[in-house]
């Protein structure tokens, strides 16, 4: 059963809206263009391993959690991308959308991406990613006296990640083999650590705790340009309010939700509070 869904990041709202509204020739647009390209295909990796869940038939109780971001007793937040949770054990789920060969040197606990063309890239290591989370669970649950047992797999949703020999060992699959893994993993762990109860509540404690971090860009807000954006220009050109409805000048487009792109944009910028005046200065309304 799904208990929390998925949803776009703070951090991929935050970046979607400085591409509408921060002009091509800022210093810094570049910076966060490619930013929000890697964001969106980190979320579109997350959805294909997504469907992978809908398509599985597992006749054990189950919740699932997407985007679970948990902080522990010294302020430091664990950004789960998905927690698999019965009575039997609990699977963190850690998703890569990786291109390219893929290399782990253990000594050094580093995780590389050899790329067609032969560029190197190093990456966090997932693998040191999901063992911090296992340990804060591990106490988490110890705290509630409960004694369950907490594995993890590294996922990838790229079917052009190629792993090298030294994953053979290592708890990391292609997105193909989920089904057949958590599979094992009932196999393996078939004694109940939980009753019904108490899955039902250690699952919705998990949930209560969930605090998602508000992602700060480093930009300068003033440079982000105001007013209701015209969609069918790219987020080119500003609207103007006419008769009940948005026009844009530059291509003669107009309806009457455009502002609502541009409202949404407003309170990433400067919170929930709207006050009369600053919304009117914003959205340019006389």
């Amino acid at each position: 059963m799904l208990l929390k869904q998925r949803a776009k990041s703070s951090k991929q709202l935050m970046l979607e809206m400085i591409e509408r509204r921060l002009s091509k020739s800022h210093a810094k647009y570049i910076y966060f263009h490619e930013q929000l390209n890697r964001a969106q295909a980190g979320f579109v990796g997350e959805q294909r391993v997504d469907q992978q869940w809908l398509d599985m038939h597992i006749k054990h109780k189950h919740f699932i959690l997407h985007d679970v971001e948990l902080i522990n007793d010294r302020g430091f937040s664990h950004q789960m991308d998905t927690l698999f949770i019965c009575q039997y054990f609990i699977c963190i789920i850690e998703i890569k959308n990786i291109v390219g060969q893929v290399e782990y040197m253990e000594d050094n606990h580093q995780f590389i991406r050899i790329t067609a063309n032969g560029r190197v890239d190093g990456f966090k290591n997932p693998f040191d990613q999901v063992k911090r989370h296992a340990r804060f669970l591990r106490q988490l649950f110890h705290d509630i006296n409960v004694n369950i047992p907490i594995v993890y797999m590294i996922v990838s949703a790229n079917p052009n990640m190629i792993m090298t020999s030294n994953l053979l060992s290592k708890p990391i699959i292609h997105v193909s083999g989920l089904a057949e893994k958590i599979e094992q993993l009932f196999q393996r762990y078939q004694q109940i650590c939980m009753d019904e109860k108490s899955f039902h509540q250690c699952s919705h404690y998990v949930l209560a705790m969930h605090r998602p971090t508000q992602w700060v860009p480093d930009v300068e807000m003033d440079d982000l340009r105001k007013g209701v954006l015209c969609s069918q220009c790219n987020f080119q050109h500003v609207m103007h309010y006419h008769f009940g409805k948005w026009h844009c000048e530059a291509c003669r487009w107009n309806d009457r939700d455009s502002i609502l792109t541009a409202l949404h944009d407003y309170l990433l910028i400067v919170g929930n509070t709207v006050s009369n005046g600053e919304f009117r200065d914003f959205f340019g309304i006389p």
